[in-house]
């Protein structure tokens, strides 16, 4: 359950009124197809910190925030954004 802000700086509480909420999807590698299973996770960012930041991903998850100005750059937009 998302009690925060995703920036480990921000101590703001979820608000699904107002910030950026966003959904990654991880699927399990098994060899058995009955054993492989996609699991949804979601992240939010405040309106502060979603202004300023956008999710930095290694293999699909977020791991970390880059400033948005570098992910506009790079063209790193391929996550799903839910905006509140």
């Amino acid at each position: 359950m998302i009690t925060k802000c995703f920036n480990p700086a921000c101590q703001t509480s979820f608000d699904y009124r107002a910030g950026r909420l966003v959904r990654f999807s991880r699927n399990t590698s098994n060899n058995n197809y009955e054993d492989s299973r996609q699991y949804i996770e979601h992240f939010w960012l405040c309106g502060t910190c979603a202004d300023l930041f956008t999710f930095g991903c290694e293999e699909g998850m977020p791991v970390s925030l880059m400033r948005r100005e570098q992910d506009i750059a790079k063209g790193n937009l391929s996550y799903q954004v839910f905006a509140a």
